[in-house]
């Protein structure tokens, strides 16, 4: 694990951190992402059969964290989180092995990027307000819907769009499909104008009337919802770990720079301060250690619900004690350390909606049963 480390830094600093206009371009750079496909990095989890080096989860967060805290940009790592989950989760997990085939191994190399679609304007993801429907008729689906927020969306390569095939009982049941961007009736909308998370790209797609064979179904019809869609949402909590350990790291780094280059005085309190932060991020790194072992494990229980959203809360925790260190200081922070804060805490906030519904399902669990054993989903 220390040599990927290793190498994932020296990448980082070669690749990442020599570009500093990575956080302010509306431009993707393609090129640092054909690297990263020549490095296997696009392939990390993905069996050596489709190409790609076979490794874990764990190892993902290791090479995560490095990636951000030495190349200082967690923009690149987003976009690479979730053509891995793509690839690793719903195409390895679900996909015929003709999809496999066809798909992974040029995901691996760099030459397919993808986006899962399933956010829709004004209602998000929420299973009873999608939107999007694929009619199935003679041999061929006909999807019509909007998909926004869509990670890697303006760049993609393919779509897994989320859609409604059907109603059991007056519940919708929903389907994925896999829809290459030059499909007739797909319209790819430009990127949307987010201040956050550069380079990462994000935007929309319009679907009217999009023809797609029988064949372009992934995973079984009806049951993408529970199979792919509240999975993914665990995955990207989990490997987002890493590349926000990084952060925290390259935030301590910055902020001690400032402190030597100011002489400012440091006191007791702040020393106090630091520790406690300092403390907190050791902490989040165990707890990001253990939650991809469980991922990988399929341990998922109580215990992986309550690590992953003590990593959202302590996180947030940090930014708060950062916060009071650099105002009770008079620290005077710099461009890097906003702009680097700012994504930070974005995506420490990502998924919070879903994030309270779980917490309020560990709360009933316990007032129910008066103990810490059962399972969330």
């Amino acid at each position: 694990m220390e040599n990927l480390r290793k190498r994932a830094e020296l990448f980082a600093r070669r690749e990442l951190a020599s570009r500093e206009d990575l956080c302010l371009t509306d431009t993707f750079p393609f090129d640092i992402w054909k690297k990263m496909g020549e490095e296997n990095y696009l392939g990390l989890n993905i069996p050596a059969i489709y190409g790609g080096c076979g490794k874990s989860s764990l190892a993902f967060t290791v090479a995560g964290e490095a990636f951000v805290s030495q190349g200082h940009n967690m923009g690149m790592v987003l976009s690479w989180i979730i053509h891995i989950i793509i690839s690793r989760f719903l195409l390895l997990e679900f996909g015929t092995e003709k999809q496999k085939k066809s798909l992974i191994p040029q995901m691996v190399k760099g030459e397919y990027i993808a986006s899962f679609a399933v956010s829709e304007p004004e209602t998000g993801a929420h299973p009873k307000h999608i939107k999007t429907t694929a009619i199935f008729k003679g041999d061929t689906y006909f999807l019509n819907g909007k998909k926004t927020y869509l990670t890697n969306g303006p760049i993609a390569d393919f779509f897994v769009i989320i859609a409604q095939t059907e109603i059991e009982k007056g519940k919708k049941k929903y389907s994925a499909f896999i829809v290459f961007k030059n499909t007739p009736g797909l319209t790819v909308l430009e990127p949307m104008n987010l201040d956050i998370l550069r380079p990462s790209l994000h935007g929309g797609i319009i679907l009217d009337n999009c023809e797609v064979p029988a064949s372009a179904l992934l995973g079984e019809k009806g049951l993408a919802y529970e199979k792919m869609v509240k999975p993914f949402r665990e995955f990207e909590d989990v490997l987002i770990m890493g590349p926000i350990i990084g952060g925290l790291k390259r935030q301590m780094e910055l902020i001690l720079c400032i402190v030597r280059e100011t002489k400012s005085n440091i006191t007791d309190e702040f020393k106090e301060l630091l520790g406690s932060i300092i403390s907190m991020i050791d902490a989040l790194e165990l707890v990001s250690h253990e939650s991809a072992c469980l991922l990988d494990g399929h341990r998922k229980s109580l215990k992986f619900t309550s690590l992953v959203l003590s990593f959202r809360l302590l996180s947030a925790r940090v930014q708060t004690l950062l916060n009071c260190l650099i105002k009770d200081s008079g620290i005077k922070t710099n461009k890097k350390f906003n702009l680097l804060t700012k994504d930070i805490c974005f995506a420490v906030k990502t998924g919070g909606n879903v994030a309270k519904i779980k917490q309020r399902k560990l709360a009933e669990l316990f007032l129910r049963n008066g103990n810490f054993n059962g399972s969330v989903k």
